[in-house]
């Protein structure tokens, strides 16, 4: 017995020792690599100029303020009076329709003015010609959708000379033959349906003809799965899609079926009844020090009856011809189950098999098979093995992204393709303005060079999508204008047009509010891909400095694994040319920015604002208020360390009530647009963070042994994080 005792004795002493050793190599890391941090530091420039500042040359924009610019116009003698009701010449039975929905009838005393619309086949399919005479105007098309245009621009014209306009004659036709809309429904927020109307609203009066709503998850109520989202999700209904479908098309507008059906799973791989399916049934490493299953097992036969299913529930809904069905970012793919597989025949080739499969499923629909072309870009020899008759989307999201490379590879190849920018309006708060601007000129431009069929602006909502819908505004709005007149693409009266038209603000400026808010970015320490450090503040927490570091290190790493290495290559003289956080300068920035929202408001003429307007200005206000906290969250964690424990509690409880309350408006404004469903989830950062913050202030009070033990505990965490991920 007393060998036994003996014997554990030494093995405690051993563990430890160990232990201990653990724990001293791991400060020892923190130090060495709190050292490295700090030197770095000080040799950061402190006020670099932005990365990047996208300008227009406002001397050459149009006499217009509409969007998209017409191709063609020139003024004419004369001028036209806006009647007090229209005749209407035309054998397009929905032009009364259209005309009464599109056109104001003024208090002028001039009755009965005329709208002519008459067939000519030399136009263009959605092109037309618009003439405005002293007592007539006249719609030359040869499809419908073309006189409809001719009919948005007039709605514009009057907008702008709500009176009288002076004769004019417009000669308008697209530059691209599908201009869409990929709207994301599945990362919590899904839209109510109002909300999704006023949408396709916007996007008919910037002449967009397609739009796709973003299916992973539960996002939409398939009927043979609702044991599985009936009491949890609220998603978009069969009968919401019938009914969007038809909106969209009295507006020339095509809602294409859109799902997930590779990655993306994890909604699915969460269930008990589909758990089995994963690729990686314990979870892959997607991002450092993060386990998830996003990847559905292609060699699996259930895998193909599941999406064979989903899409059977999906597709009789909708009346397109097309079918988005994803198949991106497989992350997993070939490193767990298929490994072997893999080993013998590669990854691409399994892709490729699955592909082929799912190609036969859309094709049994009767439909045309649509998917992204990351894989196919980590794997050009695949383009030749594909069927012909796929259109191949081809994404990237910075303003350096390869779109003339890649699209002219997928040319020759002799396959289909659109373009597919993005609003850079996800995991950002306020945006990516000059990014977002670049990034959609670059994507349009290279199309066009090299005969894209379309393009598709994303509108992704990664990470709970906080980001509020009129930060996409600008994106919608450019991508609209100069995929159908790209000469205009640095000419525009893009803020004018936000104003105006998407806001309803024509005597105040938050259009241009808008397009600042997205430019706080260039006050961080460096411009990073997909996402900026004030957003990603909230994932973190209030953390050590070193591990923050560590954590952006070794995403640093994995990106040419996700985003692929010659993307990787163009911008990685963002993460080497790195700065000092100018926490002060976007705070002058942000209050500029609020005065300039409060200016002029009163009581009484915020009652006198559209109820869509009054939900902009404090969806913004609400929008400036993350950015700030997240900036606080990253100045605590950065500077805590040189400030006295009076001072942290100081600065602790600011943020805490910063964040109560905007955790209490973001709720308020979430349910204005979307469906409850989600919410609870999106919002569990801020939870994650009022509990942090509320117990660091409970340990900065208490001080003492706690304080201490707290004090060492995110050093050794920060260190063997280092130790591990590097």
């Amino acid at each position: 017995m007393k060998n036994i005792f003996k014997f554990l004795t030494y093995i405690l002493f051993a563990i430890l020792v160990i232990v201990i050793g653990v724990l001293v190599f791991f400060n020892a890391n923190y130090n060495s690599a709190n050292s490295e941090l700090q030197a770095a530091q000080s040799n950061f420039p402190k006020n670099n100029k932005p990365f990047f500042q996208f300008e227009f040359d406002h001397n050459a924009e149009s006499e217009l303020s509409l969007l998209p610019t017409p191709k063609e116009y020139f003024w004419k003698n004369g001028q036209f009076d806006w009647p007090s009701n229209w005749e209407i010449s035309s054998n397009i039975p929905t032009a009364t329709e259209w005309v009464n929905r599109l056109l104001i009838n003024s208090e002028s005393a001039i009755k009965g003015a005329k709208i002519h619309f008459l067939y000519q086949e030399s136009l263009s399919d959605e092109g037309y010609d618009l003439d405005i005479n002293p007592t007539n105007i006249e719609i030359k098309y040869k499809t419908k959708s073309g006189a409809y245009y001719a009919l948005v621009t007039l709605h514009h014209l009057q907008n702008q000379f709500p009176t009288t306009i002076n004769c004019l004659t417009i000669k308008d036709e697209p530059d691209l033959r599908i201009r869409g809309l990929m709207h994301d429904i599945s990362r919590d927020k899904v839209p109510q349906r109002h909300t999704l109307k006023e949408l396709v609203d916007q996007l008919s009066m910037l002449k967009y003809n397609h739009l796709e709503l973003y299916v992973e998850g539960f996002s939409f109520g398939y009927p043979s799965f609702k044991h599985l989202w009936q009491n949890t999700e609220t998603p978009i209904t069969p009968e919401e899609i019938q009914e969007l479908d038809a909106y969209c098309k009295d507006r020339f507008i095509e809602l294409v079926p859109n799902q997930n059906s590779l990655g993306h799973m994890q909604a699915w791989l969460e269930t008990p009844e589909f758990e089995n399916l994963a690729e990686c049934p314990e979870g892959f490493e997607v991002m450092p020090m993060r386990k998830m299953k996003t990847t559905i097992d292609p060699s699996n036969p259930k895998s193909i009856e599941l999406i064979k299913q989903m899409t059977q529930d999906l597709l009789p809904h909708f009346s397109s011809d097309k079918f988005n069905v994803n198949l991106d970012e497989p992350f997993e793919l070939g490193h767990c189950n298929n490994k072997e597989l893999a080993d013998r025949i590669g990854v691409g080739q399994i892709y490729l098999n699955y592909v082929l499969e799912i190609f036969e499923i859309v094709k049994d629909h009767d439909k045309e098979f649509w998917m992204w072309g990351d894989i196919i870009g980590k794997h050009p020899e695949l383009l030749d093995q594909l069927p012909n008759d796929i259109t191949v989307l081809e994404w990237g999201y910075e303003k350096e992204h390869p779109f003339d490379e890649n699209t002219a590879r997928i040319k020759k190849r002799g396959l289909d393709f659109l373009v597919c920018p993005g609003t850079s309006s996800w995991m950002t708060l306020t945006g990516r303005t000059d990014n977002m601007l670049g990034n959609i000129e670059n994507a349009i431009l290279s199309g066009i060079k090299n005969s894209a069929k379309g393009m598709l602006l994303t509108d992704w909502g990664d990470m709970g999508h906080w980001q509020y819908l009129p930060v996409s505004f600008p994106g919608i709005a450019y991508a609209g204008a100069i995929s159908w007149n790209s000469s205009t693409s640095r000419s525009l009266s893009l803020e004018k047009y936000l104003n105006v038209h998407m806001i309803e603000d024509k005597d105040q400026d938050i259009g241009n509010i808008v397009m600042e808010m997205g430019r706080s970015y260039h006050f961080e320490d460096r411009h990073l891909p997909n996402m900026s450090h004030n957003f990603m503040a909230y994932q973190f927490g209030i953390s050590n400095p070193v591990l923050e570091n560590t954590i952006y290190s070794a995403i640093e790493k994995k990106l040419p694994e996700l985003a692929g290495a010659d993307v990787v290559h163009r911008i990685q003289s963002r993460f080497e040319n790195k700065k000092e956080f100018q926490i002060d300068e976007l705070n002058n920035h942000l209050n500029s920015l609020e005065i300039r929202l409060n200016k002029n408001v009163n009581e009484s003429n915020i009652n006198q604002q559209s109820d869509n307007k009054k939900v902009i200005r404090n969806e913004l206000k609400n929008g400036i208020q993350m950015v700030r906290l997240g900036a606080e969250i990253r100045n605590y964690s950065q500077q805590k360390e040189h400030w006295s424990p009076t001072e942290r509690i100081e600065y602790l409880t600011i943020m805490q009530n910063r964040l109560e309350d905007i955790q209490d408006e973001h709720k308020r404004l979430w349910n204005l647009r979307n469906k409850p469903g989600g919410l609870t989830r999106s919002m569990e950062s801020f939870k994650n963070l009022e509990t942090q913050i509320i117990n660091l202030i409970e340990i900065e009070t208490e001080g003492g042994f706690n304080k201490t033990l707290n004090y060492y505990k995110e050093k050794i965490i920060a260190g063997g994080a280092n130790w591990y991920l590097n």
